[in-house]
Order: structure tokens, then C-alpha cells, then sequence
């Protein structure tokens, strides 16, 4: 299985629930949990869905795996 923020297969992953996106449920790697990844696909929801602000620390914090996120990744036309 491949875990829902780093995309790497690992033999166990664990629900967890999304920080960001309520009543979303992530199968993540303990290694993401410990690190407190968030998907990058999640950040960038939130971020359209709340504002920047509500997403500035996963950003600023690089709390993903990937590229960077960029400011028109976020604004919604």
C-alpha cells in the first residue's frame, strides 16, 4: 500500500485523521506521522478552501513531501 503523503510502499500504514481537512481520513507511514506531513494535496485544498493563512505553517514548515507549493497552486479563480 502506498502511503497518502510520501507515496512510498509500506507494509503498514495508519488512519489518521487530516489536520486540515476535517472528517478526512489519511493512511499515512509512521514516518510521515512523526514528521507531521500532510499530504501535499491536502495542504493545497485547505489552502483554497480557508485562505493561505490556515495552510502557512505546512508551507513555510515544508510539512510535505514534493515541490514547493506555490502561491497560484492556492488561488482559485
Amino acid at each position: 500500500m502506498l502511503c497518502y503523503s510520501c507515496n512510498k510502499q509500506k507494509n503498514q500504514l495508519n488512519s489518521i485523521k487530516s489536520n486540515l481537512i476535517s472528517n478526512n481520513v489519511l493512511l499515512l507511514c509512521q514516518t510521515c506521522i512523526d514528521n507531521k506531513f500532510e499530504p501535499r494535496w491536502v495542504i493545497i485544498l485547505a489552502g483554497r478552501q480557508h485562505g493561505s493563512n490556515y495552510v502557512k505553517d505546512y508551507i513555510l514548515k515544508h510539512r510535505y513531501v514534493g515541490r514547493d507549493i506555490l502561491a497560484d497552486e492556492l488561488i482559485v479563480e
